[in-house]
């Protein structure tokens, strides 16, 4: 499951991976492979990072948080 709607939200606002990284407590590499869908994210982390994008955490991480409400 490839996660292009994080890597998009990210760019949308301007931010490198190595930024966001920074945003939330995680490596580069880990935005990456998150935003490929190659690894997955604590809860904790995916709040972090929902945060940092402006975005829902059902809407960023749905496969975490449940679908969010229409």
């Amino acid at each position: 499951m490839t996660r292009q709607h994080l890597k998009e939200a990210r760019k949308a606002r301007g931010l490198t991976a190595l930024a966001l990284a920074e945003r939330i407590g995680a490596t580069e590499e880990h935005v990456y492979q998150v935003e490929r869908g190659r690894y997955g994210t604590k809860p904790e982390t995916a709040e972090r990072w929902a945060d940092a994008l402006d975005m829902d955490p059902p809407v960023a991480f749905p496969e975490i948080f449940g679908q969010p409400v229409p």
